[in-house]
């Protein structure tokens, strides 16, 4: 240091190689304080996305464990009304369309939760959404041609395989 800023200094007064020295000092710090804030920010809307995306998952999971409950209850329904005997009187006829009309009720109520049937017959068989219960001869083989229980999926998530009967082209009945 010169005289002058000894003497400066001394009494109190500011250099101006001290100013920009605070200065430097204060714009680092702004810098620091802003690079915070935005950390903290994009944290906090990584939290948020998190917390959404769990929240979207716990619903998921809700739609899934509630319908897995009511699985037997819907397939019952299904062996009803595929099992039921044709009589020709009125009321029972009433009562069957009743039963229609309950199983497309609930058809609809599990489209609406983003739950859909595997469609299996006619289609080739895949072992990621259906399960084989037998063979059966074909034309072809690995065409389902019997499903024997409706498979599900909810948004692209198995819940349970259908469970089919595949063609084969020759099968050995000799044991």
């Amino acid at each position: 240091m010169d005289e002058q800023q000894i003497s400066a200094t001394s009494s109190g007064d500011i250099t101006i190689e001290q100013l920009q020295t605070e200065l430097s000092e204060a714009l680092k710090q702004a810098e620091d304080n802003l690079s915070g804030w935005k950390r903290t920010q994009a944290d906090l809307e990584n939290y948020r996305k998190r917390k959404e995306a769990e929240g979207a998952e716990l619903v998921q999971f809700g739609k899934q464990a509630g319908f897995v409950q009511i699985l037997p209850i819907l397939d019952s329904l299904q062996m009803a009304m595929i099992h039921a005997p044709e009589i020709p009187d009125e009321k029972y006829q009433s009562f069957k369309n009743g039963l229609d009309g309950i199983s497309k009720q609930i058809d609809a109520a599990i489209t609406a939760m983003g739950i859909s049937k595997i469609e299996a017959v006619g289609k080739r068989f895949d072992p990621n959404i259906h399960e084989a219960l037998k063979e059966v001869p074909g034309e072809e083989d690995g065409l389902v041609v019997e499903q024997y229980q409706t498979g599900y999926m909810l948004q692209g998530k198995l819940l349970r395989p259908a469970q089919v009967a595949i063609s084969k082209k020759s099968i050995n009945t000799s044991n």
